[in-house]
């Protein structure tokens, strides 16, 4: 229909000048971040930027539900300060009717921050810490988005998979004599950092000689030394970055071998619940817009009321996530109140509205 399509242009533009307007702020304030450390090894300004641009897309998934309601808010204000709403409304169509028209563009915007949330944020973070580690020349040699090689003196490591909790997956170590041949190669289907040590699990080592290559297998082993915490702790995947299948993975096996998975369960949550959150900040968007009009303050009125929400939006968020984790609350539970309670707030306003 010409009226959906007309909203839906309306509203990406906003969410578009909304998007540009809030990441040019927080990638100052991430590249300002980084003046400290512009001068160790060869990271310098240039370096700095990449950084922060390969972290856009982190950025851009944490911002989306403030993108959407700002953008909706400029959007649709803008279509009230042209008495088109009053026009759309006179001519027989209803307050609800430009709202379904309005979610049914905030849907395609769900979905796609849920793909930018599953499949571009994890790779594009990994990329931004191993750049930002070999800038600064940490001895981190990059193999691709989920392999890390690091460099220990006549050792070379290679892990597959970096989990939280300084546990590694499918390492490689291949050690060198000291005329720089292979040695020996030792593999490991789990490393796991223990009481200042290393436990390998499942290990197969080949020892390499003139005579040809001894291979041995073990349950156990036991290293002082594999990958260095001050390295460690900058390849280490953190939950916000992992996508939501990664979080299932890793709470399921943290609940198997009866660890607590309720913070890893609750950032999977989060990620199911962050597109359904930008659908309803466009839903909260719709009575502030039908409530004001140019006469009791117009655009600045309804931006200042846009950044209110949001800032509450996200102590509320914030303090329920945490004391969720606190009170031992169902993860599903504490990720989906701020939700309710958006789409609640909302549906009181939009049928007083009405």
């Amino acid at each position: 229909m010409i009226l959906d399509r007309y909203i839906a242009k309306s509203v990406i533009l906003g969410c578009v000048l909304s998007c540009f307007v809030l990441l040019s702020v927080f990638v100052f304030v991430d590249f300002v971040s980084q003046l400290e450390d512009i001068g160790k090894g060869e990271y310098g300004a240039l370096q700095a930027g990449v950084y922060v641009f390969l972290g856009l897309s982190q950025r851009l998934y944490e911002l989306s539900p403030s993108i959407l309601l700002l953008g909706g808010i400029l959007s649709l204000g803008a279509l009230a300060a042209n008495s088109e709403l009053i026009v759309m409304r006179a001519s027989g169509i209803s307050s609800m009717r430009i709202t379904r028209s309005v979610l049914q563009i905030g849907l395609l915007f769900a979905v796609l921050v849920a793909v930018i949330g599953e499949y571009v944020v994890p790779p594009s973070s990994r990329m931004a810490k191993t750049y930002r580690a070999e800038a600064m020349e940490e001895k981190l040699i990059v193999g691709g988005a989920d392999n890390i090689w690091v460099r220990d003196g006549n050792r070379y490591i290679h892990v597959k998979k970096i989990l939280p909790d300084k546990e590694l997956r499918q390492v490689y170590v291949y050690e060198l004599n000291e005329k720089r041949q292979l040695n020996s190669i030792l593999f490991a289907k789990k490393a796991k950092h223990s009481n200042e040590e290393w436990v390998l699990e499942n290990i197969k080592r080949s020892e390499i000689s003139e005579t040809g290559v001894k291979t041995s297998f073990e349950e156990q082993m036991i290293l002082k030394r594999l990958i260095i915490l001050e390295l460690f702790s900058i390849i280490e995947v953190k939950s916000k970055d992992m996508s939501a299948l990664d979080l299932l993975t890793y709470s399921q096996y943290l609940q198997e071998n009866n660890l607590d998975n309720n913070k890893y369960m609750l950032e999977f949550w989060i990620k199911i619940f962050t597109p359904l959150t930008c659908l309803a900040m466009l839903f909260i968007a719709m009575p502030i817009v039908f409530a004001t009009t140019p006469r009791s303050g117009g655009a600045g009125q309804r931006i200042i009321l846009a950044i209110l929400i949001g800032i509450i939006y996200f102590v509320i968020n914030r303090a329920i996530n945490h004391l969720g984790l606190v009170f031992n609350i169902t993860p599903v539970l504490s990720a989906s109140i701020p939700l309710f309670l958006v789409i609640i707030v909302s549906t009181y306003f939009m049928r007083r509205v009405n």
